[in-house]
């Protein structure tokens, strides 16, 4: 089998937590580790992930130490679009569906 692995820095403007993890981690830039691996029983290439981890530095006077973190995916995307503020990015409704059909029997 082959395997792919990909790094990334995502930068958390403000501090941020994720399900299953305990601590809020403070805003900063974290590198995260992605592997995957290839299903070579398909006639196309496909890659199956595999793991995620995130590098945290417990120690900012030493960058050195650092804690390695196995996160799932997912809870790692909503914390990132949480901090960029894309998620809380819906539209204003400006009367309920209630409030329409009631307007609606008023008028009848």
């Amino acid at each position: 089998m082959t395997n792919r692995t990909t790094s990334r820095i995502l930068n958390f403007t403000r501090p941020f937590s994720m399900r299953g993890l305990a601590e809020v981690l403070p805003a900063g830039s974290y590198k995260v580790i992605t592997e995957e691996t290839q299903d070579e029983k398909l006639t196309y290439p496909t890659w199956q992930w595999v793991s995620t981890q995130i590098h945290l530095n417990t120690n900012s006077d030493r960058p050195d130490t650092s804690r390695v973190l196995s996160v799932e995916p997912r809870d790692l995307e909503v914390a990132y679009l949480r901090d960029q503020k894309t998620m809380d990015a819906r539209p204003q409704v400006a009367f309920s569906a209630r409030k329409s059909n009631n307007r609606a029997k008023r008028a009848s």
